[in-house]
């Protein structure tokens, strides 16, 4: 009964001319993420092109964008009385966008990505958290931390730090001293480095 009505409400919305609020649903069945727009198919029969998914087809454009997954349904707008078309409602959607300035967000199934200029970014994936501001990088994984600047890491500095104290002597007046007496202290320390850092 449903779908008899729906069939009835299109056609008179056809040949009436007015369908210039009409929404209508349809499954999505290709997208293109450069552009914003999607390919939509209404009732298996009819696919609508370029249907809009931001306010105006230009990749360069500010703002929010979803990308719906290939396969979903979607609600699809019509803009005034023209042809253009615009997703109004998702039920599944497979990325998010945000610019702002310099400033992007990309969420998606795998990833969170944040982006500052060309200089600063955040990724947060299934496996790590890596911050990344100019040439410092903070990585927090299942491996442990990782902090470095250039090829300066945190790990490293600690572990030659630890081996130079563990070659410590010093010159008396009898010669010089033998290693240090809390050697095992030392390389419990280094060995305990590993544990929690990376890098």
């Amino acid at each position: 009964m449903n779908k008899d009505i729906d069939d009835l409400r299109r056609k008179v919305f056809s040949k009436g001319g007015g369908d210039s609020g009409q929404v209508f649903h349809g499954v999505v069945i290709a997208v293109d993420e450069k552009e914003f727009t999607c390919t939509v198919k209404c009732d298996g029969l009819v696919d609508y092109y370029d249907v809009r998914l931001r306010g105006l087809v230009k990749p360069e454009l500010e703002g929010f964008a979803f990308i719906p997954a290939v396969g979903s349904t979607v609600l699809v707008c019509r803009i005034g009385g023209s042809n253009e078309l615009f997703v109004c409602q998702y039920t599944e959607v497979d990325k998010f966008f945000l610019t702002s300035g310099d400033i992007s967000l990309t969420f998606d199934q795998e990833k969170i990505e944040v982006l500052k200029g060309d200089k600063v970014s955040v990724l947060i994936d299934t496996d790590s958290m890596v911050v990344n501001a100019d040439q410092a990088t903070i990585k927090a994984g299942s491996g442990g931390l990782t902090l470095t600047k250039g090829s300066s890491g945190l790990k490293k500095t600690l572990d030659d730090l630890l081996t130079a104290i563990q070659k410590l002597t010093v010159t008396t007046g009898t010669g010089p001293s033998g290693p240090p007496i809390n050697m095992a202290d030392f390389t419990k320390i280094q060995q305990d480095l590993s544990n929690y850092l990376e890098g």
